[in-house]
C-alpha cells in the first residue's frame, strides 16, 4: 500500500471516527441498550480498520470503549465513566493523528486559549452534560457545566460564558428564568442561548416562544448539530 492511500485512508477513518466519537458521548448522557449496543458497533468497525492501518493507538483505545459499551447495554451503569474515558482518549489520539497528517506536532492537549468561546451547559442530568461538555471540549471551547439554578448562576458570575446552552425541561429549575437572568447579567456584551431538548421544535413549540432562544436543537439531531449550531452562535458573536 503506497503512503499516499495509506495517509488517505487514516484521514477517511479520522473524519469517520470523529463523527462516532462525539455522537456516542452524547449518547452516554442518557444511556439506552441499543444506543450503546450501536456505539460498541461502531468502535468496533474503528478498531478493526484501526487494525488494518497499523494503528495499534488507536485499535487499543477503541476496542476499550467497545468492551466499556457492551457492559454498558448489558445494565452496567458503572459502564458509563469508563466509556466516557475511552471516548475522550480516542477523541485526543484522533485529533493528534489529524496534526500529524497535517503536518502540525501533534499534542494530546487541548488549544483552549483565553479568546477560546465559553459554553455554560446546564443539564439536571450531570452525566448527560458531562457528556456534551467533551463534545466541545474536544473543539477547543472553554466549558464547565451546572445541574442547578444556583450553580448555572455562579458561574455565569465567575466564568462570564458567551454561550449558554440549556435543556428546555428541567422539573426542578426554571429554564425561562435561567435565560432572563443570564441575558440580564451580560449588560452590553453579546451572548446567545441555545435550547435543546430530546423533543421536536414543535413538540416544544409554546415553551420556545416564551423563552425566545437565539438557537433550537433537537437532541434528536445528535451532538455534531449542537455542535454545529454553537460554532455559528460563536462566529455571529465573533463578527
Amino acid at each position: 500500500m503506497s503512503s499516499s492511500v495509506s495517509d488517505a485512508m487514516l484521514a477517511r477513518l479520522i473524519e469517520v471516527a470523529r463523527h462516532k466519537v462525539v455522537a456516542g458521548m452524547a449518547t452516554l448522557g442518557r444511556p439506552q441498550p441499543g444506543a450503546a449496543l450501536q456505539l460498541a458497533a461502531d468502535l468496533h468497525a474503528i478498531a478493526s480498520e484501526a487494525t488494518r492501518l497499523e494503528r495499534l493507538e488507536l485499535f487499543t483505545a477503541a476496542r476499550e470503549g467497545e468492551d466499556a459499551a457492551r457492559a454498558l447495554a448489558q445494565g452496567g451503569a458503572g459502564a458509563v465513566e469508563p466509556c466516557m474515558r475511552s471516548l475522550r482518549r480516542l477523541g485526543y489520539l484522533l485529533q493528534e493523528a489529524s496534526e500529524a497528517l497535517e503536518g502540525k506536532p501533534g499534542s494530546a492537549e487541548r488549544h483552549v486559549t483565553a479568546d477560546s468561546p465559553r459554553v455554560l451547559i446546564v443539564d439536571d442530568s450531570p452525566v448527560a452534560a458531562a457528556a456534551l461538555a467533551d463534545v466541545f471540549e474536544m473543539h477547543d471551547y472553554a466549558v464547565r457545566t451546572a445541574s442547578t439554578m444556583e450553580e448555572a448562576m455562579e458561574l455565569v458570575a465567575s466564568f462570564v460564558p458567551d454561550v449558554l446552552v440549556s435543556d428546555v425541561h428541567m422539573p426542578a429549575l426554571d429554564v425561562a428564568e435561567l435565560c432572563r437572568r443570564f441575558r440580564a447579567s451580560a449588560g452590553d456584551r453579546r451572548t446567545a442561548v441555545v435550547l435543546v431538548s430530546g423533543r421536536s421544535a414543535a413538540e416544544v413549540r409554546e415553551r420556545l416562544a416564551e423563552i425566545k432562544p437565539d438557537v433550537f436543537v433537537s437532541k434528536l439531531e445528535g451532538a455534531v448539530a449542537v455542535l454545529d449550531r454553537v460554532n455559528a452562535v460563536c462566529r455571529n458573536l465573533q463578527a
